[in-house]
């Protein structure tokens, strides 16, 4: 693996460098030159959530959480036995310039920082942030052909409630709305849903759902067996689409969920279906979480689904 590094190599003396970047890939706001990478870029938005807020602090968190997994000569799964993202180009792209309460200006710069990603032919991985930042990130593909894959404890398709059509909860209504939006499955979803019209007007727009309940009881390769062929696809994960018990550190727990196994099986049966062309992971919460498992467990599911996705690199974009 040729990850370059934001420190010299090998590391001699008393000192290092005391600043964190996803996965120790080098820092580049330089965009010019991420031609073939994959381009990480923090999020740090929270403005649209409607229950705990301090997902803003997810992108810290998780970029502090993935230097332990900063690869030394590359990574190996061991459980699939095989290299994990050979000879790929890494880049921390920095965050979003969030600053103020604005939500259409946040969406505004959401959406052009992706678009910056994009135009540089490299491959976007968002780390938010609430949930509503899939909308900006989407729109940031201009319209291309794309079909999104929403793994998500909840269905976020909420058309309007009390006059809000923008937040956490509606964002995945929002971007199927999109020019271009093909497919759209959520998968994972369980709990009360207070609001039963939701649910049926999702499946009359044809949103594919699969229940935690199915994947759990039938496994992920036979309950995501009917998804259509994806072509390119988004990937947008809820990290509260786990069991609390695997992830507390998120805005909106629900009871049961998925364990670390099974989501990566789901993961594996969803690249098995298209061509991923950008991926994101939101609503960490560390400040629900003091042990820090959460943004532990989020760092490694961006590997997973990096390594099973991208086998031999991001194609150009």
């Amino acid at each position: 693996m040729t990850l370059e590094s934001p420190r010299p190599e090998p590391v001699e003396g008393p000192l290092r460098p005391g600043w964190a970047t996803f996965f120790g890939a080098p820092p580049n706001l330089d965009l010019k030159m991420l031609e073939g990478s994959i381009a990480f870029l923090g999020v740090p938005f929270d403005a649209a959530t409607n229950d705990r807020p301090g997902s803003r602090f997810g992108p810290a968190a998780v970029r502090d959480a993935s230097m332990r997994f900063r690869p030394l000569k590359g990574w190996y799964d061991l459980d699939r036995e095989r290299d994990i993202l050979p000879g790929v180009r890494l880049a921390d792209c920095g965050d979003v310039d969030i600053r103020t309460v604005d939500l259409a200006q946040n969406f505004d710069t959401i959406a052009a920082a992706v678009r910056l990603i994009l135009n540089a032919r490299a491959f976007p991985v968002l780390v938010g942030g609430d949930h509503s930042i899939t909308y900006p990130a989407v729109r940031a593909y201009g319209g291309r052909p794309l079909s999104i894959v929403h793994l998500d404890a909840h269905l976020d398709y909420t058309d309007e409630w009390r006059g809000v059509r923008f937040s956490h909860d509606n964002q995945l209504r929002r971007t199927s709305e999109l020019p271009g939006i093909q497919h759209v499955a959520v998968l994972g979803a369980r709990g009360i849903i207070d609001r039963p019209f939701v649910l049926k007007e999702a499946r009359e727009r044809g949103v594919a759902i699969v229940t935690a309940l199915e994947i759990i009881e039938k496994g992920a390769r036979h309950a995501l067996s009917s998804l259509p062929d994806l072509g390119d696809y988004y990937l947008t994960l809820d990290i509260d689409v786990l069991d609390p018990s695997q992830a507390p550190g998120t805005g909106f727990p629900e009871p049961g969920g998925l364990f670390y196994y099974q989501l990566k099986e789901v993961l594996e049966t969803v690249t098995s279906k298209g061509q991923a062309v950008g991926f994101e992971i939101v609503e960490v919460t560390p400040n629900f979480d003091p042990w820090g498992r959460t943004a532990r467990l989020a760092a490694r599911l961006i590997l997973d689904f990096l390594g099973l996705a991208l086998p031999s690199g991001p194609k150009k974009l």
